[in-house]
C-alpha cells in the first residue's frame, strides 16, 4: 500500500471536476451504456480498486452518481468518507450518493429472472421491533415464491432498496420472511407507504437518525481467554462497535474482508494501552478522554473515523477505520505519549498480527 485513501479520494475529485462535463455530455448524447460505464469506472479507479455504481438523471434533470456498498457496512464507511470530500462546486449540476436512494414513489417495476415485481404484485406485512429499532417484514408474492431461495431474496432486496433506499434496508429492516398469508402480530401495509411508516417511526420513537449512519453502535460482551499466551483483544469483556463485519473477520481469523480496502489505502486497526492501573469506574471515561483527543485531530485532518472501543482485563482498545495510516499513527503516538503507558501500540485488525509498540 503506497498511496493513502485520503490521497486517492482527493485525486479522484480533482479528476472528476475536470472530466464531469464530458460525462454529462455522454449522458445527454445517450452514448452506448457500456462506453459510459467504462469511462466513469476508469475515473473511479483512481480512488477505488473496485467500485459498484449507478449513473442517471433525476426527475429535475440533475445528473447523479450513486455508489453502493452492496449491503456491506464496512464498505459504507469508505463511501461515506468519499462523499464528504465532494467539492461544493460540483453540487450545482450533480447529486452524489454513498448508498442507493429510494425512488420518489413506489410505482416502479423490476424485471429479473423472467419475473416482474411491482407494488401490484406484492403484499407486505410489518411489525415494529422497538428494542432493536427494526421493522420486520413478511412478504406475500406468488411470483417470488416460485424462484430459488437466493434469487428470491436477491430480487426482493433490490426492490426494497429502490422502495425505501439502501441505507434504510441496511439499518432499519430486521427479519424478512416469505409467507402465504400474514402471521400473528403483523399488519398489512401498501408498498408505497413503507418509507413513510419508517420515517414516522424513526421520529416518534427517537430511533438513531440515518444521517449519522456510521455512528450507530451496539454493545457486546465477551468471555476473556484463560490461556497463558492470549492474543490482543482476547482479554476483552465488554465493548461496543459500529462495524461488526470487521470484528467477525478478526475473531474468525479471516483476512478476506480486508483485501480491497488495503488496495484502496484503507486500514482497519486498533490502538491499545495497558489499563491495569486505571480504576475500574474510570476505564471507559479515561478511554473516551484519549479517544476524543485522537479523533479531534484525526477528523480535522481527514485521516480516520472511530468504529468502536473495548475494555479488557489488561488492555483498553480504540478501533478505527484509517484513511491515511502514516498521519494517523503520528497523531496517536503524540496523544498516547502524554500518558507514559508502559505498554501501548497499534495493530491491524488481523488476529495474531504482530503489533507495533510505541516507545518513548
Amino acid at each position: 500500500m503506497n498511496v493513502s485513501f485520503k490521497e486517492r479520494v482527493a485525486k479522484f475529485w480533482d479528476l472528476f471536476s475536470e472530466k464531469e462535463s464530458e460525462v454529462r455530455k455522454m449522458i445527454d448524447d445517450k452514448v452506448e451504456t457500456d462506453t459510459l460505464i467504462k469511462y466513469v469506472d476508469d475515473l473511479l479507479s483512481v480512488a477505488f480498486s473496485k467500485a459498484f455504481f449507478e449513473l442517471g438523471v433525476n426527475e429535475d434533470g440533475k445528473n447523479e452518481l450513486i455508489l453502493t456498498p452492496e449491503g456491506d457496512r464496512s464498505r459504507l464507511f469508505q463511501l461515506e468518507y468519499w462523499l464528504k470530500q465532494v467539492p461544493e462546486a460540483l453540487l450545482e449540476k450533480w447529486n452524489f450518493y454513498s448508498t442507493k436512494p429510494a425512488k420518489a414513489k413506489g410505482d416502479f417495476t423490476i424485471n429479473m429472472y423472467d419475473t416482474s415485481l411491482s407494488a401490484d404484485s406484492i403484499v407486505l406485512y410489518y411489525n415494529v421491533d422497538e428494542k432493536h429499532q427494526k421493522v420486520n417484514l413478511q412478504v406475500e408474492c406468488p411470483q417470488l415464491m416460485k424462484l430459488e431461495e437466493n434469487k428470491k431474496y436477491s430480487m426482493f432486496f433490490i426492490y426494497l432498496d429502490q422502495l425505501i433506499g439502501e441505507a434504510y434496508t441496511m439499518e432499519y429492516i430486521g427479519s424478512i420472511d416469505f409467507v402465504a398469508s400474514s402471521g400473528k402480530g403483523f399488519r398489512e401495509i401498501a408498498a408505497g407507504d413503507l418509507k413513510k411508516l419508517m420515517d414516522d417511526t424513526i421520529v416518534a420513537q427517537n430511533w438513531f437518525k440515518i444521517e449519522n449512519i456510521c455512528e450507530r453502535c451496539a454493545g457486546y460482551e465477551m468471555v476473556p481467554s484463560k490461556a497463558k499466551d492470549w492474543q490482543l483483544r482476547e482479554d476483552i469483556y465488554i465493548a461496543y462497535s459500529s462495524c461488526f463485519p470487521v470484528l467477525n473477520a478478526f475473531y474468525n481469523k479471516s483476512t478476506e474482508l480486508f483485501g480491497n480496502f488495503y488496495a484502496d489505502g484503507v486500514v482497519f486497526g486498533f490502538l491499545f494501552y495497558e489499563n491495569i492501573n486505571v480504576p475500574k469506574d474510570r476505564m471507559v471515561p479515561f478511554r473516551t478522554e484519549i479517544e476524543d483527543q485522537i479523533l479531534t485531530q484525526a477528523k480535522s485532518e481527514g485521516v480516520a473515523d472511530s468504529i468502536g472501543g473495548a475494555t479488557g482485563f489488561y488492555f483498553s482498545y480504540m478501533d478505527f477505520i484509517i484513511y491515511d495510516i502514516e498521519a494517523f499513527l503520528a497523531i496517536a503516538k503524540e496523544v498516547l505519549a502524554k500518558y507514559k503507558f508502559k505498554e501501548a501500540g497499534f495493530s491491524n485488525f488481523i488476529f495474531g498480527d504482530t503489533p507495533m509498540f510505541f516507545r518513548d
